[in-house]
């Protein structure tokens, strides 16, 4: 167990495409001092603006997760932060040449394999938990079969449920799991993104999708279903996916949860209104350092890999990343 914040211990750069703008984009991500939380720079702009990627910097949830301002902003980045709670990463600073993280195959196991390759440094400082003692419930005011709430669990647990009424390939889809570093590595973080070919146009016309391909993402045709000539990488790909999201939106909390995140019908907008909320209701004592005493009782939920061959790499999920 890491009662420790942790950070890379050296940086990392890798390319990639954008999948909205089509641009090639470099990312040099670098460890950073405890308490530093995420921040993001973009070295393309002047001054080199840093903006800091926490849920009251996230301004935009359209297709993905965005942060800063109209005027100077980061998207996509929820993959990434996915990534960072797989690995057990509480503090970094990514050094980005464009307003959206490259897609790369549109999952977060290359990231995985990316921190894996300069490893892990434990810091001096203690980590904070967030202990759900309430019920605490977000619901879209348009649509209130859109919903998420998140109750006390003496477990770390998420449960996520899709309705794809438009497209039987997907359909409806649900998925409840232990919501732990291990889980994440092993079962969630090689889902890939999707996108329905009837809405392709649409995104053109918007000037979106200009990077995507099969290569990054799932497409799926309401009368053809999965496109992609190898298909699926597992059987509930998709709300392997949306849970992935999940995880990476909430990670921006900056600590780790324990209780039960349930959500059905949901999206980045709904995870950041839960984020939000989380932070509004939860009691000053419920955001605590555990101690060594509590050691069993935070064990799943700070309990991280030093690496990925503390994982199991026949699993599905690395075995394609």
């Amino acid at each position: 167990m890491s009662n420790f914040q942790r950070t890379l211990k050296r940086s990392v750069s890798f390319s990639g495409v954008g999948v909205h703008s089509g641009s090639v984009i470099s990312v040099e991500i670098r460890p950073a001092s405890a308490n530093t939380g995420f921040i993001f720079q973009r070295t393309d702009l002047p001054n080199k603006p840093y903006i800091k990627a926490d849920i009251d910097s996230v301004f935009d949830t359209t297709l993905a997760t965005r942060i800063g301002s109209p005027a100077v902003s980061v998207s996509t980045i929820e993959h990434l932060m996915a990534a960072f709670f797989g690995f057990g990463i509480d503090n970094a600073i990514v050094a980005i040449n464009n307003s959206e993280m490259p897609i790369l195959d549109g999952s977060s196991a290359p990231f995985l394999t990316l921190f894996d390759e300069v490893g892990v440094e434990v810091l001096k400082e203690p980590r904070k938990v967030v202990v759900i003692d309430k019920v605490i419930e977000v619901v879209d005011e348009k649509n209130p079969t859109r919903f998420m709430r998140i109750e006390p669990s003496k477990k770390p647990l998420i449960t996520y449920v899709i309705d794809f009424e438009r497209a039987a390939a997907i359909g409806r889809q649900n998925i409840s799991m232990h919501y732990t570093a291990k889980s994440f590595c092993e079962e969630f973080s090689f889902a890939r993104t999707f996108c329905l070919k009837e809405d392709i146009e649409l995104m053109y016309s918007k000037g979106l999708a200009k990077g995507g391909s099969m290569e990054n993402a799932i497409l799926v045709s309401k009368t053809e279903g999965v496109m992609n000539r190898q298909g699926l990488r597992h059987e509930q790909e998709f709300v392997k996916h949306k849970t992935l999201d999940c995880i990476g939106d909430l990670h921006m909390l900056g600590m780790p949860i324990l209780g039960h995140i349930i959500a059905h019908k949901a999206g980045h907008d709904l995870h950041n209104k839960l984020a939000r909320a989380i932070l509004a209701e939860v009691s000053c004592r419920s955001i605590i350092v555990p101690s060594a005493k509590e050691e069993a009782r935070f064990k799943a939920i700070l309990s991280f890999p030093k690496s990925l061959s503390e994982i199991d790499r026949n699993l599905i999920g690395l075995a394609v990343g």
